[in-house]
């Protein structure tokens, strides 16, 4: 007797070799193998002949013809791989699966087949290509068994199964209809249930590494100092952290599994479930608390799983905020002046403002020049708030109290061990603190050579390495710098590196002294006495005393002034024996010798230099005399227009006019009117504008 034969006949190629191989598996070399797939012509004579004819579906069955014994066909049950179905496993319930296949029976029978393993939490729609139109907006995966080229291009996940082998029990069902040996049958179970034991170790792994990860997550939910309340879909509380406990005076033992409804209707979460819209920031009035709750709704693949709701005690939200205010603060990382608090409406100070309030909208360096007390560091600090950095800190630097052996590690920070005494774990620099701020570099004339090499580089690189250490740290800083002191002579001199200072030098601003202003002097009077809660009244010789009195220490001078008359004047009216003797003993008017305007006398140049040190800064008025000195060697005359643009400090228009007029008074100085040329072409002398010469 021959070995028994079996025909495999099936609409697809791949099934036709799954099934061959599923046979050689089991049966080895028992049984003689035929096959016809797809559109192949049909061999009658081996039809006749083989023992079982094995076909994929009934479809394939009733394609045969029709004197064939149908007795002797057998419509394979099938199996899935249970490796391919981890897939699946990561899908959410209610996940919209379209299942396809070549044919609406296989497709069926495939979804009865999972339904069945367990996959019932998801939604499968069956599709075969070509027999109905399909709505595919609302896909959110596509599964199949070995068919790809079958599903929609428009689908973006696809699941593939992988063909179908034949299930155990038929091939139980032709062993026994062609009396075949069973020996290798337990080889066939066996690759089944390793499957399986594979699928259930890799779902126990899965589990266990859930629930350690529902561990962590439930440590990190009761680190946090807010509450935390989530629910599912349904509205149902899930999570219910120890603050929210703590906050609300409830146990989350009772809490969790209840409607939210029961529990803190408050919440109000059904408008975040319907409109799936994050609400940040909302006061909410709950068991006699304001809270501060933000409602966050969980989205995965499209679909809603449920809102995390977070909040805080506004009461403590309020003691934090006032904390870090105080350690901002203590840190000198914050400004306390804007330009509100610049004051005064004197032509000088309301074009210094209007040019600082342009320089703040750039992030170029600027340097702030002026005298003491004018106010460099309230413009600093105007210009910061007023910039795209006003978040971000503000971090000041005297040069002038910064003793040079330490000024290094202040402002780059040092490395642990770097020297003795160095903190354990290093220390930040300044420019580092300033990161995303302003750094406000003041009396930058004072900084040490040494330091002033350090500074160049840090504003060239924009970069800093710690002391000790051996790394670069970029910094984002803006830089502010400030200086009462006159750095072009400091550069002839060799006292100033002349690369840092065009490197600072980038957008100059300059601040006018007291003298220059005297319009606002009774203003600024006012605001402190405004500020102090005071109120006093000036006689005409006071206020004559004062006008005319030359403020050397300016602002800073004018306000300690003010606190000294509060002190002292015991009614409501200053009087003139109220008045400091230094002020009494001032004298505005020009010295005699003066009245003459003579110009070269020994004797002389002590009054001239004490006069012109009362209406301004004395190296403004040498600034001026030596460009005039230069002009003079070649026997030329200057205008005011080309004096400013030779300045090295810069001066608005009416500040130079002021010094020239000082200047002419002194006999320091002489002018005569420009000649131009009038409508009808004659020579005319326009005296609004001046040349001037020694």
């Amino acid at each position: 007797m021959g070995r028994p034969s079996i025909l495999l006949i099936t609409i697809m190629e791949k099934v036709c070799r799954t099934f061959e191989s599923n046979l050689r598996m089991f049966f080895g070399t028992n049984v003689q193998i035929y096959t016809a797939h797809g559109h192949r012509e049909l061999d009658i004579q081996i039809l006749d002949k083989c023992d079982l004819i094995l076909v994929s579906s009934k479809n394939v069955l009733t394609c045969l013809p029709k004197s064939f014994d149908q007795n002797r066909a057998l419509i394979a049950r099938r199996t899935v791989h249970m490796p391919k179905l981890e897939q699946l496993m990561d899908l959410a319930p209610g996940t919209h699966c379209l299942f396809v296949s070549n044919t609406m029976e296989t497709v069926e029978d495939a979804i009865q087949l999972l339904i069945r393993l367990g996959f019932d939490h998801l939604h499968f729609i069956p599709y075969v290509p070509g027999e109905r139109r399909m709505d595919l907006e609302r896909i959110d995966v596509a599964i199949t068994h070995g068919l790809r080229e079958l599903i929609p291009e428009t689908i973006e996940k696809v699941i593939d199964l992988d063909t179908r082998p034949i299930d155990l029990t038929t091939i139980f069902d032709i062993a026994r209809q062609l009396d075949l040996p069973m020996e290798k049958a337990h080889f066939y179970t066996a690759e089944f249930f390793r499957d399986f034991v594979r699928l259930g170790r890799n779902l126990a792994n899965s589990v266990n590494n859930e629930k350690r990860l529902n561990q962590k997550l439930e440590s990190v939910f009761n680190a946090v100092h807010e509450g935390i309340i989530s629910t599912d879909e349904m509205g149902r509380i899930t999570v219910f952290n120890e603050e929210a406990e703590r906050i609300l005076k409830l146990s989350a033992e009772s809490c969790i599994g209840k409607s939210y409804l029961d529990v803190v209707p408050e919440l109000k979460l059904d408008k975040s479930i319907q409109s799936r819209a994050r609400e940040s920031n909302q006061l909410l009035e709950i068991r006699n608390l304001v809270l501060l709750v933000s409602k966050v709704p969980m989205i995965l693949d499209g679909h809603l799983m449920g809102v995390v709701v977070t909040f805080q005690d506004v009461t403590i939200v309020q003691r934090n905020e006032q904390e870090i205010r105080k350690k901002s603060s203590s840190l000198g990382l914050t400004t306390k002046y804007s330009f509100g608090h610049i004051i005064g409406v004197s032509g000088s100070i309301s074009s210094a403002k209007h040019v600082a309030v342009k320089l703040a909208n750039s992030d170029f360096t600027v340097l702030i020049t002026g005298e003491n007390g004018t106010g460099k560091e309230v413009f600093a600090q105007a210009i910061h708030r007023h910039s795209t950095r006003r978040d971000g800190p503000f971090v000041p630097v005297n040069f002038a109290g910064l003793a040079e052996n330490l000024a290094e590690s202040e402002l780059f920070g040092y490395e642990e061990g770097s020297f003795t005494g160095a903190k354990k774990g290093g220390k930040m620099g300044l420019f580092e603190l300033a990161h995303n701020g302003t750094i406000f570099l003041d009396e930058i004339g004072d900084a040490p050579l040494s330091i002033q090499a350090a500074l160049l580089r840090v504003l060239q690189e924009r970069q800093v390495m710690r002391v000790g250490g051996n790394r670069v740290i970029p910094i984002n800083v803006r830089v502010i710098a400030a200086t009462n002191r006159n750095l072009m002579d400091m550069m002839s001199k060799g006292a100033f590196r002349e690369d840092l200072y065009y490197r600072l030098n980038v957008l100059p601003l300059n601040i006018p002294n007291l003298r220059e202003r005297r319009e606002d002097l009774f203003i600024l009077i006012d605001y402190f006495l405004h500020d102090k809660r005071k109120q006093l009244q000036f006689t005409p010789e006071v206020k004559d005393v004062l006008l005319n009195y030359n403020w050397p220490g300016n602002i800073r001078e004018l306000e300690n002034f003010m606190n000294y008359l509060i002190v002292i004047v015991e009614g409501d009216t200053v009087q003139i024996e109220h008045l400091l003797e230094r002020i009494l003993n001032y004298r505005a008017t020009l010295p005699a010798s003066l009245d003459s305007n003579a110009r070269g006398k020994a004797d002389e140049r002590e009054d001239i230099l004490h006069f012109l040190a009362r209406h301004g800064s004395l190296m403004d008025y040498e600034n001026i005399l030596t460009i005039l000195w230069n002009f003079s060697k070649r026997q030329e005359r200057v205008g005011r227009s080309v004096l400013c643009s030779l300045l090295s400090r810069p001066m608005s228009e009416s500040q130079i006019r002021y010094k020239l007029t000082i200047l002419n008074r002194c006999g320091c100085v002489s002018s005569i009117p420009r000649k131009t040329t009038s409508k009808n072409g004659l020579a005319a002398l326009n005296d609004s504008d001046k040349e001037f010469f020694l």
